[in-house]
C-alpha cells in the first residue's frame, strides 16, 4: 500500500524512495535527492531556480545526502567533486560549496532522480550504479559521475535502458 503524504516536500526521498513514484514534478525528485528542502534551502520550481542556488552554492549538508544514495563514503564523492576529502571534512554543514560543485551535486542528483525512474527502486539502481555493464568498459557508471561528459553518457545510458536498447 503506497502513502499518501500531503506535500512532498516535507519528505525526506532518501529514507523513502518509494515516493519518487508520487513525484511529477521533476525539480521536487532532485531536490528530494538531495536531502528536501531543508537541506536546500528553497523550493526549486524551475531551471531558474536551480541556477540561482547553484550560483549561491549548495550547503555541505547535501554531500551527507548524496553519499547516502549513492551508497558510498565521503572520500569518494570527494574524489568525484575533485575535492580533496580534508577540504570537505573542514566545512562546517551549513557552509556552502562552490558553483562547480553544486552544479555537479546537482547534476548527480538528477542521474540519481532518472535512475530509480528506469530502475523503479533505489536498490535496484544503487545495484547497477555500482556494477560493471559492458557498454562502461569494465568500469562502474559511478566511476563516470565526476565529470559533465561522464554523467551526460550515464543519462544517455540510462534513457536507453528506459527505452529497451541494450546497454
Amino acid at each position: 500500500m503506497m502513502k499518501k503524504y500531503e506535500s512532498h516536500t516535507d519528505v525526506n526521498l532518501i529514507k523513502e524512495p518509494e515516493v519518487f513514484y508520487l513525484i511529477d514534478n521533476p525539480f521536487e525528485r532532485i531536490v528530494g535527492v538531495l536531502g528536501g528542502i531543508g537541506n536546500v534551502g528553497q523550493a526549486v520550481n524551475s531551471d531558474i531556480d536551480l541556477i540561482a542556488i547553484t550560483r549561491k552554492g549548495l550547503p555541505k549538508s547535501v554531500v551527507y545526502s548524496i553519499c547516502e544514495v549513492l551508497n558510498i563514503s565521503m572520500d569518494r564523492l570527494s574524489d568525484l567533486l575533485h575535492i580533496s576529502h580534508r577540504t570537505l571534512q573542514r566545512k562546517a554543514d551549513d557552509d556552502l560549496l562552490g558553483v562547480s560543485s553544486s552544479e555537479q551535486l546537482f547534476e548527480i542528483a538528477e542521474v540519481v532522480s532518472e535512475g530509480i525512474q528506469v530502475f523503479e527502486t533505489l536498490d535496484n539502481f544503487q545495484n547497477w550504479l555500482h556494477s560493471k555493464p559492458y557498454i562502461f568498459n569494465g568500469q562502474q557508471p559511478l566511476d563516470f559521475l565526476d565529470t559533465r561528459f561522464g554523467i551526460q553518457y550515464v543519462k544517455n545510458v540510462l534513457g536507453r535502458i528506459s527505452h529497451g536498447i541494450p546497454s
